[in-house]
């Protein structure tokens, strides 16, 4: 699923809590989308945020791959 993020999307964290209801979660929309930083804020806005399948955010106990 593709969302735009705005300017009241700051983090990867807020649009874990509002997709996934878990800003743990923000590391799994990093890596679906090429990211390693959760700030949003040098971002040119609207951006194109792709969203994995929200059973793979629950796939883990909310922790990255070490």
């Amino acid at each position: 699923m593709k969302i735009q993020v705005t300017s009241d999307d700051v983090s990867l964290f807020h649009l874990a809590i509002r997709y996934f209801n878990d800003a743990m979660q923000w590391w799994r929309i990093a890596e679906k989308n090429g990211l390693s930083d959760p700030d949003l804020t040098g971002f040119d806005v609207p951006v194109q945020i792709v969203l994995p399948d929200e059973s793979l955010a629950y796939g883990g106990e909310g922790l990255p791959p070490s």
